[in-house]
C-alpha cells in the first residue's frame, strides 16, 4: 500500500478531523503557555540574587533557547529512531521523570552567587532548578507536529500551521505574566498552578500521541502525507540557522539597546519578546495578516531609511517607536522567508532543529559573546544591518551586482572621512554627521530592491555614526554584565559625569571657574550636595552631637556620599558591579573615594552581603543601587526591611532613594513600613526647600527614610522639608513571594501616591 493510499484511508478512519486539530492546536497553544510563564516566574526567582538588572534576563532568554535547542534535538531523534507509538510512550516517560523537579523552586546551596563569573553561576541556577521540565516542555512543539504529519489527516502534508497555536500560546503568556499574573499571584501559588499545569499538560500530549497513532493501520509506517523526502542542500540549511540567528540576536541586542540607550522602564525587555513572538504567529499561519511579499516590497524603501534613526545612539524617547517598527519589519522579513523555504513535513524536525540552533546562536551572540568583546552596544545595529545582508542572500535576488561592488567601494571613503575628521570640532562633526546621512538616504531609495548593497550603505552609516555622534566623547567606557558605564565630561571640561544607560549616577568637579584643576576636598554633587535632602538627613541625625559611628551604602556610584562623612566615622559601600568599583577608585575620574576618607567597598548583592554583617551595628543604611531606573525589587520587600532592621542599631535609619522616570515607589516603602508597624519620612520635592545649584550639576533626589523608633525620626517631624504619608491606604507591601512592577508604573503616570493632595 503507498504511503499516499494510507493517509487516504487514515484520514476516512479519523472519526473527527476538525476535533483532530483543535486538540492538537491547543495542546501545543497550552505547551507553549506554560513554557512562557516558567521563564518569567523563574527570571523573577533568580532576579534578586543579581542584582535585577535586563543583563539577566537576557541570560534567561539564552539559557531556555538553548534547552529549546536540546528538546529540539531529541524531538528529531525520537522521530528518526522510532515509529509513532513508540514515540509517544518514550515522550511520555520523559515528561513524567520531569515531574520529580516540581514544584520550581531555588535550593539554599544557590542563595549566594560569586562575585565572579555571574553568567555562568545563573545558566547554571537555571538548569538545575527549571533545566528537566523546560526540556520536557521544548520538544512538543516539532514532535507534534510531526506526530500530526504522520497522522494520515487531511492536512497533515504541511502540519506548519499548528506552529501559529503554539506562539499563540507563547505570546499570551508573554501579556498574561505581568498584567494578570504578577499583579494578583505571589510566586508560591504561581509554581503550585505550573505543576498542576505542566500534569494536565502531559495527559494532552499523550491523548495527541495516541489520536494519531490510532489512525494509523498496526504496522503501517507513516512519515508524512506523501512521505516526501526531497532533497536538502547544504547551502539551505545554512540559510536556516542565518535567518533564525538574526532575528534572535535582534531580541536580545534591541533589549540592550532601548533599555541601555533609550528607556530604562522595567520590563522594557518584554516589548521586543512580544514583537518576536507576534512574527511567528503572523509567518506560521496559512494565510497570515500581513503576507511576506507585502514585507518584502517595503522592506528597502521603508525600512531601510528607519535604519538611519534606528544605527543612532541618540536618545530621544520618540525613536523607541523607530525601533520597533524596523525590528518588527525585520523579523517579519527573516521568519517570513524561512516560512517559505520550508521543507516537506518529512524534514520538519530537522527544520526546527536548525532553525533552534539559528535562535540559540543569535542569542548566545548578543548576550555572551558582545558583552565581552565589545564596550557598547554595538551587535544592535550590526544585527540589524546582517538582517539586510542575509535578506539579500535568499530568494534568488542579484546578490553581487553592478550596485552591490559601487557601495562596498564606499568604505574606504568613509574610513578616510573619519581619519581626515578625527580632530575636527563639534560643529565640524555635525555637518559631516548630517551630510553623510542624506547621501546615505539618496542610495538607499536608489537600491530599495538590493538589500545586501542596502546592507554595505548601513554599515558605512554605522561608522560614521560611531566615531562622531557622541559630542563630547567619553573618556571612559566599559560594559560588564550590568549594564554599559560612561564617563563623560562637560563641554567646558570643568566637570566628571558617570552614567549607567542614560541614568546619571554622579559627577564631580574637577576644574575651578579659571581651568584649573582641584586635586583635593572635593563637595558631594549631584543627588548628594550638601544642601539636598541627603545632606539635610544627616544633618539631623547628627542633631545635638550624635555621631554617625557606622553607615553602610548599598550602590556606590562615583562614591560622593562618602564626602557627607566625618573623622571617625566607618562607612562601607556595598556594590555589585566591579566595573562600578574600578571606576570611582581611579583617580582621573572621580577622587572621592580618596579624597573624603576611609571607607570600606564590599563586593556583592547588597541585601545578601548586609545579612553578613553584625546585627545592630549601622546608625544609618543607605539603599541607592538602582542601576539605570531597573528596580531591584528585592532590595524594598518586607523581608529585605527586617533584615535591614536587623543591622541598624534602635536609634537608626534606612534611607531609601527612589528617585525614579517611570514607576511610582513612596507607596512601596510606605506598604512595606506599614507592614511592621514603622513610621516612614519623605521629602519634599519642592524646589524651595533644597536650591540646587544647577551649574554644578546638582539634581534633586526623592527619599523615603523609615526607622523602628519614632524618636529617631523626631529631626524630621518639626521640619517642613519632611512629610509622613497621608493616605489611609496605600498599595500592599512588595514581598520576596510578591512585587508589582505594572502597579508602581501605572501610579506613576496617573498620578497616584500614598500623599493627599
Amino acid at each position: 500500500m503507498s504511503s499516499v493510499e494510507v493517509a487516504k484511508k487514515t484520514e476516512l478512519s479519523m472519526a473527527r478531523p476538525k476535533t483532530a486539530v483543535a486538540v492538537f492546536a491547543a495542546t501545543l497553544f497550552c505547551s507553549a503557555l506554560l513554557m512562557f510563564l516558567i521563564q518569567p516566574m523563574f527570571a523573577k526567582m533568580a532576579l534578586p540574587r543579581l542584582g535585577g538588572t535586563a543583563a539577566v534576563w537576557s541570560l534567561a532568554l539564552v539559557f531556555f533557547q538553548g534547552v529549546l535547542l536540546l528538546g529540539y534535538a531529541y524531538a528529531h531523534l525520537l522521530v528518526k529512531a522510532f515509529n509513532l507509538r513508540t514515540g509517544v510512550i518514550v515522550h511520555l516517560l520523559v515528561m513524567s521523570c520531569a515531574v520529580i523537579s516540581l514544584p520550581i523552586s531555588i535550593s539554599a546551596e544557590w542563595d549566594m552567587p560569586p562575585d565572579q563569573g555571574e553568567a555562568l553561576w545563573l545558566i547554571g541556577l537555571f538548569a538545575a532548578c527549571v533545566g528537566l521540565p523546560f526540556f520536557a516542555i521544548s520538544a512538543n512543539a516539532p514532535l507534534l507536529q510531526s506526530w500530526f504529519s504522520r497522522s494520515g489527516h487531511a492536512q497533515s502534508h504541511d502540519p506548519y500551521f499548528l506552529y501559529g497555536a503554539s506562539n499563540a500560546g507563547s505570546f499570551t503568556a508573554l501579556l498574561a505574566y505581568p498584567l494578570i499574573v504578577e499583579p494578583f499571584l505571589g510566586l508560591l501559588p504561581q509554581t503550585h498552578l505550573w505543576s498542576a499545569g505542566y500534569v494536565l499538560l502531559t495527559v494532552m500530549v499523550v491523548s495527541c500521541g495516541f489520536m494519531a497513532a490510532a489512525a494509523i493501520p498496526a504496522g503501517a509506517y507513516v512519515n508524512g502525507a506523501g512521505a516526501s523526502q526531497a532533497h536538502v542542500t547544504w547551502r539551505q540549511r545554512l540559510l536556516w540557522v542565518a535567518l533564525s540567528f538574526v532575528p534572535s540576536g535582534l531580541l536580545v541586542g534591541s533589549t540592550a539597546h532601548i533599555a541601555t540607550d533609550l528607556v530604562s522602564a522595567p520590563f522594557m525587555w518584554v516589548v521586543p519578546l512580544a514583537i518576536y513572538l507576534l512574527t511567528f504567529m503572523i509567518t506560521f499561519q496559512s494565510k497570515p495578516w500581513i503576507s511576506h511579499a507585502y514585507v518584502m516590497d517595503r522592506l528597502g524603501i521603508v525600512v531601510a531609511p528607519l535604519c538611519l534613526f534606528a544605527l543612532s545612539p541618540a536618545t530621544q524617547l520618540w525613536l523607541v517607536p523607530v525601533h520597533l517598527v524596523a525590528v518588527f519589519t525585520l523579523m517579519m522579513a527573516c521568519h517570513g522567508e524561512l516560512v517559505r523555504s520550508r521543507p516537506a513535513a518529512g524534514k520538519l524536525t530537522e527544520f526546527y532543529l536548525l532553525m533552534s540552533l539559528g535562535g540559540v546562536l543569535g542569542g548566545m551572540f548578543a548576550s555572551l559573546l558582545a558583552p565581552s568583546v565589545f564596550n557598547s552596544v554595538i551587535e544592535y545595529p550590526l544585527l540589524m544591518i546582517a538582517g539586510f545582508a542575509v535578506i539579500g542572500l535568499t530568494g534568488g535576488r542579484p546578490a553581487f551586482g553592478v550596485r552591490f561592488w559601487a557601495s562596498l567601494a564606499l568604505l574606504p571613503v568613509v574610513l578616510a572621512v573619519l581619519w581626515f575628521t578625527h580632530g575636527f570640532g563639534a560643529e565640524g562633526k555635525h555637518l559631516i554627521m548630517i551630510a553623510w546621512l542624506l547621501l546615505s538616504l539618496a542610495f538607499l531609495l536608489m537600491t530599495a530592491t538590493a538589500p545586501l548593497t542596502q546592507a554595505i550603505i548601513l554599515l558605512s552609516v554605522m561608522l560614521i555614526y560611531q566615531s562622531v555622534s557622541k559630542i563630547p566623547a567619553p573618556i571612559e567606557q566599559s560594559r560588564s554584565f550590568y549594564g554599559v558605564l560612561s564617563v563623560y565630561p562637560t563641554v567646558d571640561g570643568r566637570y566628571h559625569l558617570l552614567a549607567h544607560g542614560t541614568t546619571k549616577h554622579g559627577s564631580q568637579m574637577r576644574k575651578d571657574a579659571n581651568g584649573l584643576r582641584l586635586t583635593s576636598n572635593p563637595e558631594p554633587q549631584s543627588y548628594y550636595y550638601a544642601n539636598g535632602p541627603f545632606g539635610s538627613l544627616i544633618r539631623h541625625l547628627r542633631y545635638g552631637g550624635n555621631a554617625l559611628e557606622n553607615v553602610a551604602v548599598v550602590g556606590l556610584g562615583t562614591g560622593s556620599m562618602l564626602c557627607h562623612a566625618l573623622p571617625g566615622e566607618n562607612w562601607s559601600f556595598f556594590e555589585i558591579d566591579p566595573e562600578v568599583v574600578r571606576i570611582a577608585r581611579d583617580p582621573q575620574y572621580f577622587t572621592y573615594l580618596r579624597d573624603c576618607g576611609p571607607s570600606r567597598v564590599i563586593m556583592g548583592d547588597g541585601r545578601l552581603k548586609l545579612q553578613q554583617e553584625e546585627a545592630g551595628k549601622y546608625d544609618l543604611i543607605v539603599l541607592d543601587a538602582f542601576s539605570s531606573d531597573s528596580v531591584p525589587a528585592h532590595l524594598m520587600t518586607v523581608e529585605a526591611l527586617d533584615s535591614y532592621m536587623t543591622r541598624l542599631k534602635p536609634d537608626g535609619m534606612i534611607v531609601f532613594h527612589i528617585s525614579n522616570r517611570f514607576m511610582e515607589l513612596a507607596s512601596v516603602i510606605e506598604g512595606a513600613a506599614r507592614a511592621r508597624g514603622f513610621e516612614a519620612y519623605y521629602n519634599s520635592l519642592d524646589l524651595k526647600f533644597w536650591n540646587p545649584d544647577a551649574a554644578k550639576l546638582d539634581l534633586r533626589p526623592y527619599l523615603a527614610v523609615v526607622a523602628r523608633s519614632p524618636q529617631a525620626l523626631r529631626g524630621l517631624t518639626s521640619d517642613p522639608a519632611w512629610h509622613k504619608a497621608t493616605a489611609e491606604e496605600v498599595s500592599p507591601a512588595w514581598t520576596d513571594d510578591y512585587s508589582n512592577i505594572i502597579g508602581a508604573i501605572w501610579r506613576n503616570y496617573s498620578g497616584k501616591t500614598p500623599f493627599d493632595r
